[in-house]
């Protein structure tokens, strides 16, 4: 056994996989991810000598290196498997310098799906280390250094310590905190649409908007201008203008690649960038799924490559063909064409590794989130090989006139589809389909319609919506900003940095997250931009290519980069200075203006503006403690006015004059327990998730639980004492009452209830 050839791979469950299909020839053991890295407390960049990067062994990895290194010594060949792209590449490198790499019996080999095909493969193609790929890691790794080390320094001399910058990061961040300015400063604009109802001769009733007016898209800014039209339209004759049927064809959606998986599976899924690669992780190493030892269920999922092999072509056709029938296949296979330039060719988008073991045979195999990932790969691959989607839409068209003979200023227009065949729709359905309007099935061209009513609506311009997870990857995958391997960590990243909070799936920049933002975009515009950006990414690639000098990208970073920083320096106080907010409160020691600042720990503090003559300063809690809800009842013990206040439990009732009183008590909603026999009031609580809900005083004793808070209301259906309150999902309050659940729009008057 000691002439076994050693195979370094990243993570142990994959070393697990490939040790089930090459058997006792080989040996394979895992150096669980980079084995190097720049120093954590330093530069690490000898800026003056060429950009040499000192590169430390990781402590935690002393032990793993030790063990491979002993093997290596009696192994007759040592390939290095790695992941393959640029980190994958770059750990190979630091790998081979470890084990002697000039020995000649050390080979690269790549696993792009981890299958006895793939593993064949990638041992029948072995080849050496790439460098231009391992350039292009270590250049992006360089310049992250050096921002992110340089400007975070610049962050702490001006707002405090502890904040970070990032080259990519910083970026995501600016587009997170301008969609957010966007829309806050929005104006919404009133504007208005008319509908009309009208019955055919059969007696079909059916709708049409007002699409154009004297050959121009209608405008209606307000109710006046509406109201002018119907009255126009008052005596008018509708007549079917024109019918416009034909058949639309719609196109599979191509395998997923990195981006397109994360953005489907925060959409579909509720899964969070990160979690959704550390299950695809899993997926493409291995899953047991009974046959005795682990699976590669996936083909590598860090790619930007649209590519599949025509083995796995083959096998989506028959397995299309056996399964649903020669009519959901395609005279040829499917080809999708690569929208970037720098894709990786050597990568195939990513598939299920068998597409014939469909998700259905995982069941109760795997864990559920995994299942669901698969599933959702598994029906898009499968799903890009079958036929389009056909539709019957049919438009119909309807004149206005005083006469017969007239010709029409106002004309309304309706749209309709009705799925003739649903081809890859069979298998990857829709989220969610809109309702389709209602199209009269007997109609002619020149019918004369009845009027029965118009249909106004108002409306209001909406802001654009903050970013999600999914909107935010994939528009930094539309801009050209970072690749396939950092989309989720850059999410990750400004969530870290607590610059950015998810509110209901919507990314919402945080004070700091402004301020960092402001500071970089105002002072360092060249580099935290967009352009700056992306131009950067594409010359990363292009050293990966070996159509650019490693060095001669690194030297032309950052000449302008320290031109900007050496800028920056100079203004430090300065721009210190900008980010005090001023106040009308003034010093109680030497009367002058009091301003806020930030303090070391990243909190706002209130500070006399003539420091450093006079160092008054006091918390920001007293200002807090004034906006608190005061309620209009006694302390029980000490006669003090009590308040309401926040803890680790939620809100709560406690005494002002705390801490010399410790008097608490829940805080009630004033709506008695609605079980019977229980003499509790319903009283706000916070859950494990510190989630509101609304439960009995009385617990344990009553276990009465509800999301929903109480109103006191006489129910008028049913005569149920209280209503509860819900928020719509365009976060508007309404209410519906428990026992008969009848709903009411507000609770001001009786007209309100909506059945």
């Amino acid at each position: 056994m000691a002439n076994r050839s050693l195979i370094v791979v990243e993570s142990p469950s994959k070393a697990r996989t490939i040790n089930r299909y090459l058997g006792r020839d080989y040996l394979v053991l895992a150096c669980n991810g980079h084995i190097k890295d720049l120093p954590s407390h330093e530069l690490g960049v000898d800026i003056t000598n060429d950009f040499k990067a000192t590169y430390v062994l990781l402590p935690e990895k002393k032990k793993i290196i030790k063990n491979i290194k002993e093997k290596a010594q009696t192994a007759p060949a040592i390939l290095i498997a790695t992941d393959p792209d640029r980190e994958g590449e770059a750990i190979a490198w630091h790998l081979a310098t470890e084990l002697n790499g000039k020995s000649g019996k050390i080979k690269r080999v790549l696993f792009t799906e981890i299958t006895p095909a793939g593993i064949k493969q990638g041992i029948e193609n072995l080849r050496g280390v790439d460098m231009n790929l391992v350039d292009a890691q270590q250049a992006r790794r360089i310049i992250d250094r050096i921002v992110g080390f340089k400007v975070s320094q610049f962050l702490w001399t001006v707002l405090y310590g502890g904040l970070s910058a990032g080259r990519v990061q910083s970026v995501a961040l600016r587009l997170v905190c301008e969609r957010h300015e966007e829309i806050i400063n929005f104006q919404s604009r009133e504007y208005w649409t008319l509908e009309v109802e009208l019955k055919t001769m059969n007696g079909e009733v059916f709708n049409a908007q007002l699409y154009q007016v004297k050959g121009k898209k209608p405008n209606i800014a307000n109710e006046e201008e509406v109201r002018k039209i119907q009255e126009t339209l008052k005596n008018a004759l509708f007549r079917v203008a024109s019918i416009e049927r034909k058949e639309v064809r719609k196109k599979p959606y191509p395998p997923f690649i990195t981006s397109t998986l994360q953005q489907e599976a925060a959409f579909r899924l509720k899964l969070s960038p990160a979690r959704t690669m550390r299950i695809a992780q899993t997926l493409y190493e291995g899953v047991d799924i009974g046959e005795g030892a682990p699976t590669g269920l996936i083909t590598y999922m860090r790619t930007d490559s649209t590519r599949i092999s025509n083995l796995a072509i083959q096998s989506s056709r028959k397995f299309i063909s056996n399964q649903f029938g020669s009519n959901y296949l395609p005279a040829k296979p499917a080809v999708y064409r690569q929208k970037k330039k720098t894709v990786q060719g050597a990568h195939e988008a990513i598939r299920p590794t068998n597409p014939a073991l469909s998700p259905d045979l995982l069941k109760d195999k795997t864990g559920k989130d995994e299942l669901k990932l698969y599933r959702l790969i598994w029906q898009r691959f499968i799903a890009c090989q079958m036929a389009p989607m056909v539709l019957d839409q049919t438009t119909i068209t309807v004149s206005t006139s005083s006469t017969v003979e007239a010709d029409s200023d106002y004309l309304f227009r309706t749209v309709g589809s009705v799925m003739k065949f649903d081809g890859f729709r069979k298998i990857y359905p829709a989220p969610k389909e809109k309702d389709e309007p209602v199209i009269p099935k007997k109609l002619l061209e020149g019918e004369e319609l009845e009027k029965l009513a118009f249909k106004p609506e108002q409306h209001f311009t909406k802001p654009p919506s903050y970013f999600t997870e999914s909107s935010l990857i994939k528009e930094l995958d539309a801009l050209g900003i970072g690749r396939p391997s950092t989309f989720a960590e850059i999410v990750s990243r400004i969530y870290k940095r607590e610059y950015v909070e998810k509110e209901k799936g919507k990314l919402i920049p945080t004070e700091t997250g402004l301020t960092v933002n402001r500071i970089l975009t105002n002072n360092l515009p060249d580099i935290f931009n967009v352009g700056f950006t992306a131009k950067m990414e594409e010359e990363l690639d292009e050293i990966e290519t070996g159509k650019q000098n490693y060095l001669e990208v690194l030297n032309d970073f950052y000449q302008p980069f320290h031109t900007s920083m050496e800028k920056v320096r100079e203004r430090r106080k300065e721009i210190k200075s900008s980010l005090t907010q001023q106040t009308e409160e003034v010093c109680d020691q030497c009367g002058s203006p009091m301003v806020i600042k930030w303090n070391r720990k990243g909190q706002k503090f209130l500070a006399c503006s003539a420091f450093p003559g006079c160092k008054y300063a006091k918390s920001l809690e007293t200002e807090k403690e004034e906006k608190l809800e005061l309620l209009d009842k006694p302390c029980p013990q000490c006669g003090s006015q009590l308040q309401v206040k926040t803890g680790r439990y939620g809100r709560y009732v406690g005494c002002r004059n705390y801490p010399k009183c410790k008097y608490t008590e829940p805080l009630t909603t004033g709506v008695t327990c609605p079980n019977p026999g229980c003499d509790g009031e319903i009283v706000e609580r916070k859950s494990k998730k510190n989630k509101t809900f609304y439960g009995c005083s009385r617990y344990p004793k009553c276990n009465y639980v509800s999301w929903y808070m109480p109103v006191l209301y006489h129910c008028l259906e049913c005569g149920n004492y209280f209503v509860e309150e819900r928020i719509s999902k365009k976060g508007n309050s309404y209410y519906i009452c428990p026992h008969c659940k009848t709903r009411y729009n507000s609770l001001q008057s009786n007209n309100s209830k909506n059945s």
